[in-house]
C-alpha cells in the first residue's frame, strides 16, 4: 500500500498540469489558480477520501473556485476595506486561498441545495 503523501503528491501533480492548461483556456490568472490549487491541497490534508479520482477532481474544483470567485472576493475586499488597498496582492492570494479551502465544502452544500430547490417545483 502506498503512503498517503506519495497518493496526494501524484493527485497534486496531476491537478497542476491540469489547472495550468485551463487557465490559459479560461484566461484564469495563474497565481490565483496555484494558491487555490494549494488551499484545495489543505483541505484535501483534512478530509478522508479514498479515491484518486475524487481527490484529483476536488483539488482541480477548489483551484477553479478560486480563479472565479477569488478575484471577486478581492475586488471587495478592497471596496469594503480601502485599508487593504496597502497589501493588494496578500488579500487577493488570501481571497483566493480562502476560496479554495472552502470550496471542498461550500460546493457540495451548494449542489445539495440546488437539489433540494429544484425538487420542490
Amino acid at each position: 500500500m502506498t503512503e498517503p503523501a506519495t497518493i496526494t503528491a501524484a493527485g497534486g501533480a496531476l491537478a497542476l498540469g491540469t489547472v495550468t492548461l485551463t487557465g490559459s483556456i479560461l484566461g484564469l490568472e495563474y497565481d490565483v489558480l496555484l494558491v487555490g490549487l494549494a488551499g484545495g491541497l489543505v483541505a484535501l490534508s483534512m478530509v478522508d477520501q479514498t479515491s484518486r479520482l475524487k481527490m484529483v477532481i476536488s483539488v482541480m474544483t477548489s483551484a477553479l473556485v478560486a480563479g472565479y470567485v477569488g478575484p471577486i472576493a478581492h475586488a471587495g475586499a478592497l471596496e469594503y476595506f480601502p485599508w487593504t488597498a496597502k497589501s493588494a496582492d496578500a488579500v487577493r492570494w488570501f481571497c483566493a486561498f480562502a476560496a479554495g479551502v472552502s470550496a471542498q465544502t461550500i460546493v457540495p452544500l451548494g449542489l445539495g441545495w440546488l437539489k433540494k430547490r429544484g425538487g420542490s417545483q
